[in-house]
């Protein structure tokens, strides 16, 4: 084997594990920044509810299926009643 095919062969290696690497980390980045996006949406669900109010989620699969949850806080005062 001459010395540019053995250039070329480990930079074609090298190439592709870098790919990899960029692809890995471009999808940690990714899941990152969706799971501190619910995480911030679910805070200021329970804020809401612990104020009194009431809370909506609804999750949509991408297999079609879908979560309703709806919740809400009765005031004690109407309980005691």
């Amino acid at each position: 084997m001459d010395t540019a095919t053995v250039i070329l062969t480990i930079a074609s290696i090298v190439t592709g594990k870098v790919c990899l690497l960029v692809g890995l980390w471009l999808r940690l980045r990714w899941r990152t920044r969706h799971e501190h996006v619910q995480r911030e949406h679910l805070t200021s669900l329970t804020r809401s509810i612990v104020q009194g109010g009431q809370g909506e989620v609804v999750e949509q699969r991408p297999d079609g299926h879908s979560v309703r949850i709806k919740i809400t806080r009765s005031s004690g005062e109407k309980n005691a009643a």
